[in-house]
Order: structure tokens, then C-alpha cells, then sequence
């Protein structure tokens, strides 16, 4: 009666172990499962770190875009008026003629009326807000980036020191950025005091449908 007490606790219990045993399994299977919930940040600071890294220098900066000077509230009231407020963002937005692109444009905390920092330009799919309408078809900038674009134009335009962002499948960003202590051939960072400048073009089956360069807020 003991021999036979013993063989069924010893089967009990190899029953749970075995039990315990696919359970971790599947548990471990379902947090590899699960998605790295800042992969895409870390994917685009690894990029951008490498190419920091490299010897690579960008030297072909965009600074203006449609007559907007990058820093210059002159040029930039010029072409969108003195009427104009910016949002709590500290942007002002327009759309171009026929409302077909959107423009915002990023002033610094500090910085003086239209002293403009950050240019974006990007598709306007429905446009119904109530923004200014500029007198211009494409906004374009004096490399001549605008919407459309494919890479190889883009990269002929400004050239191979770039960062490759994948994100999804037929969607990539090309970024380009200039930090302090190196500068490109102008030294657009020493002339506007700005210790870094980028560039992000973002195209969905190779053609550009989102970008915008300038100056991060220091």
C-alpha cells in the first residue's frame, strides 16, 4: 500500500512539473511576442548616433524655402504678411495656392515676429481649417526640395551624409543634421549661433510626402 501511495504522488507530481514547465514556455513565448513599444525611437537614435559617428559631413544645407530665409523675419514677412499669430506650438501655418500643401513655420521661444526657425512642408489631404492662403503653387526650397521627390533626387539634391530611418514597409525617412563642434563649408551653425541644424525627408513609396529642415531650439 506505501509502494503504490509513493508511485502516485511521485506521478502527481511529475504531472504538475510538466504543467509548470508549459506554461513558462508559453508565457515567454508571448513576451517575445510582444512589440518594443520605443523601437522606432531607438531604431532612429542608433541612426542617427552612427552617422554622427562618421566622417561623413553635410555639407549642402538647405536655408530657405518659397524666399522664407531661415532666422530672417524680413524675408519671411515678405511673403506671409504681419498679420499673422502664431499657436500655442509657437507655428504659423498656410497653405499654398489651391490649398494643396500645408507650410508651417516654427518660431523659438524668444525670437522676434517671423524670425522663423523650423520650416515644414507637408501634403494637405482635406483641408478645412481656416489657414492664410499664400501666393504660391509649390513650396520649394533653393536646392529644389519639394513634394514628389523621389530618394535619388533627393540624395542628388543634398547628398549621401544622411541617416536611414525605416519605420514601415514602403516608408523611410532620409535625415541629415549638422551638430556643433562641426560645421558644414558656410558654417550656417556659427553664423545663426545655433548648435544644431537637421533635415528630415519622409517618403512613402518612394516619392516625398513630408519634410522639414532648420534649427532646433537651443
Amino acid at each position: 500500500m506505501k509502494n503504490i501511495l509513493i508511485i502516485i504522488l511521485t506521478f502527481m507530481l511529475l504531472i504538475n512539473c510538466d504543467k509548470s514547465q508549459k506554461q513558462t514556455v508559453g508565457e515567454n513565448e508571448r513576451v517575445e511576442l510582444v512589440p518594443e513599444p520605443d523601437k522606432a525611437e531607438r531604431l532612429k537614435y542608433e541612426a542617427i548616433e552612427k552617422l554622427k559617428n562618421s566622417n561623413c559631413i553635410f555639407n549642402e544645407p538647405d536655408t530657405s524655402l518659397s524666399g522664407i530665409i531661415l532666422r530672417n523675419s524680413e524675408s519671411a514677412t515678405k511673403i506671409v504678411g504681419s498679420e499673422n499669430s502664431i499657436d500655442k506650438l509657437g507655428q504659423y501655418r498656410f497653405y499654398s495656392k489651391l490649398k494643396s500643401e500645408i507650410l508651417t513655420l516654427t518660431q523659438h521661444p524668444g525670437d522676434s515676429k517671423n524670425q522663423i526657425s523650423i520650416i515644414k512642408v507637408e501634403k494637405s489631404n482635406q483641408p478645412n481649417d481656416e489657414f492664410k492662403e499664400l501666393s504660391v503653387d509649390t513650396f520649394k526650397t533653393e536646392k529644389g526640395i519639394k513634394l514628389g521627390l523621389t530618394k535619388k533626387q533627393i540624395i542628388k539634391k543634398l547628398g549621401n551624409c544622411y541617416a536611414p530611418i525605416d519605420s514601415a514597409k514602403g516608408y523611410i525617412e532620409l535625415y541629415y543634421e549638422i551638430e556643433q563642434p562641426k560645421d558644414s563649408k558656410s558654417k550656417i551653425l556659427e553664423n545663426n549661433n545655433m548648435p544644431i541644424y537637421y533635415g528630415s525627408y519622409k517618403l512613402w513609396n518612394d516619392r516625398l510626402e513630408k519634410f522639414e529642415f532648420g534649427f532646433e531650439y537651443p
